[in-house]
């Protein structure tokens, strides 16, 4: 349970109930200005993340299907495209360079080839574009400011075109190499890499049986990198509107939003259970307030200690009985 949520639901509350014995006099159309007055105000005291991580949660429940869709599948439709692009590049490296035909049809260069260049590839595509994406368009878009549309679908492009494309042809070469001078081992036919210009050249050369195809994937990842930002604009733009006119079903859907996790944190967890990985991904919202809550606790309990002089793992004093207590202690009132 998220306790930022569960913040922003009690501040909403507590702020409503100041209106209670107005709302008898208001009518309907103030009544629901004032609460989404106060639904955006509270909004605004949140942090960046927070407001990013409550609206991901939102849309993941939101009740209207075709809006809710607009919203999470954008993301899913850019990991597709990254796939299918990634995986053409590499069959088309590999078979150059294991079966000395670029030409040799998907489903046979797959079959024929090492997996490992081909699976990497691929993998490494969706993992960057997925860690890009929910640090630069998915703030932006959960967020209590206007978006700008046309920096939204540059950045979407780039990210495309960055993990789909570019990833692929610069690393499938190396990779592919890699496993040639291993596998021939007792044989060695091809020629280990001794310096920068021939670690460049190997780069350059191995990726030209992919450039026959480039203009098709460029345009694929172009095509769905816009499309895909059209329609999440699309159902931010309801979303938000709707938040703001209906303020009873806004409170709803916030409490709904506390019990579950957002697929961001699950993957999250997931990525960071990988060493190469851990160190670039930040702790979770979740996780940062519980340890600040946590060093919070332990200093409060620190400073009570010094006062009373003693440690902080040390118990108390016991107190003597009352029999034992001096009148000085406790004295008399004549």
């Amino acid at each position: 349970m998220a306790q930022g949520d569960g913040k922003f639901l009690d501040l909403w509350q507590k702020s409503e109930k100041k209106f209670e014995n107005q709302r008898i006099f208001d009518s309907p159309a103030t009544t629901s200005s004032s609460s989404s007055s106060t639904l955006w105000s509270n909004f605004s005291q949140m942090s960046s993340s927070d407001q990013a991580q409550l609206m991901s949660k939102l849309s993941a429940n939101w009740p209207f299907s075709f809006e809710r869709r607009a919203l999470n599948w954008p993301v899913h439709a850019g990991l597709l495209a990254n796939c299918l692009t990634s995986s053409l590049i590499a069959t088309r490296i590999n078979s150059d360079m294991f079966l000395f035909d670029a030409k040799t049809k998907f489903l046979e260069s797959v079959r024929k080839c090492p997996k490992s260049p081909f699976v990497f590839g691929v993998y490494s595509s969706g993992v960057t574009y997925y860690m890009l994406y929910q640090m630069l368009i998915t703030p932006k878009i959960f967020s209590e400011l206007d978006p700008c549309p046309s920096c939204l679908v540059i950045n979407s492009i780039a990210i495309g075109l960055t993990t789909g494309v570019a990833i692929p042809m610069l690393a499938t070469p190396y990779l592919a190499h890699y496993v040639l001078i291993n596998r021939d081992v007792a044989n060695p036919n091809d020629p280990h890499v001794k310096n920068l210009l021939e670690f460049i050249t190997l780069g350059w050369e191995g990726s030209k049986p992919a450039r026959q195809i480039l203009p098709k994937i460029v345009a694929l990842q172009m095509v769905v990198a816009y499309g895909a930002m059209y329609a999440l604009l699309w159902g931010r733009e309801r979303m938000y509107n709707t938040l703001d006119l209906d303020p009873e079903l806004s409170k709803k859907l916030i409490a709904d939003a506390q019990n579950s996790t957002s697929l961001k944190s699950k993957i999250f967890e997931v990525l960071r259970k990988i060493p190469v990985l851990n160190g670039f991904l930040e702790e979770s919202p979740e996780n940062q307030r519980h340890t600040v809550n946590s060093e919070s606790s332990l200093l409060h309990a620190k400073i009570r200690a010094v006062r009373q002089n003693r440690s902080p793992d040390e118990s108390p004093p016991p107190r003597p009985p009352s029999d034992q207590i001096s009148e000085r202690d406790n004295p008399k009132i004549v």
